[in-house]
């Protein structure tokens, strides 16, 4: 049995006072069959179509991350709040306490985001600023007898000694050293020498543990002509 033009009236007036999951939830319809049915019969995009509580959002959350809650570009979002006269949203920034600057390289970053109720990104820049040194959950403090040794070895050589991982040696050096390891170039052995122009480039950078750019380089600098790969020949099926 189909709808009177009083129910049919009253239908197309919920549909444009309510939002669609509204109205599905109200005839029981499937959200996203509605939504498409809506899409059929209106001129107006889906994308280009606007809700109220969409529009009241515009200019109280940042442009990217109001992107990602509504599914909309980052540039829409903003030619829509331009188009508005709505100006960007810029939060105001609250000056650091001592008991807030007490707490930096305590915890990690995000914990002493959510205890302070900061970005993890501005945590990260104040405590870049005052050189606080990171804080890793769950890792072993550093002793001044450990603390004296960073600078005098290698970090391979130093991360074995004290068995960490060479990528914590070498971030602990460089914040509480000025040594700076420079990485010189492995000098050429006469044996490796002989080898050039003798194998192709890429046999000789396997041969030696070297990178075939090293390699063509060093060639290119002795004069050294390039050997070549044998032509290879298609031969018939042998024929039994």
């Amino acid at each position: 049995m189909g709808l009177s033009d009083s129910e049919k009236r009253a239908v197309r007036n919920l549909i444009r006072a309510k939002s669609d999951r509204e109205i599905a939830r109200i005839l029981r319809q499937s959200y996203h069959l509605l939504n498409l049915n809506r899409r059929r019969h209106s001129n107006i995009s889906h994308r280009e179509r606007w809700m109220d509580y969409e529009i009241r959002l515009l200019g109280r959350i940042r442009d990217e991350e109001l992107s990602k809650w509504l599914r909309r570009s980052r540039g829409a979002i903003a030619a829509r709040r331009e188009l508005l006269g709505i100006p960007i949203f810029a939060p105001q920034r609250s000056r650091w306490s001592r008991r807030e600057i007490e707490l930096l390289g305590k915890r990690p970053d995000p914990v002493v985001a959510r205890m302070l109720s900061r970005t993890k990104h501005s945590v990260q820049s104040k405590r870049h600023s005052l050189k606080i040194p990171r804080c890793w959950e769950g890792s072993r403090p550093w002793t001044p007898a450990q603390d004296h040794l960073l600078g005098t070895m290698s970090d391979q050589e130093l991360a074995r000694k004290l068995g960490r991982t060479v990528s914590s040696v070498r971030t602990r050096r460089n914040e509480r050293t000025k040594v700076r390891f420079i990485k010189t170039p492995r000098r050429w052995k006469a044996a490796e020498l002989r080898l050039l122009g003798k194998y192709t480039d890429a046999d000789v950078a396997r041969k030696t543990g070297r990178f075939l750019a090293s390699v063509r380089n060093k060639r290119i600098k002795l004069g050294i002509q390039k050997k070549r790969r044998p032509p290879r020949l298609d031969l018939p099926p042998a024929r039994l």
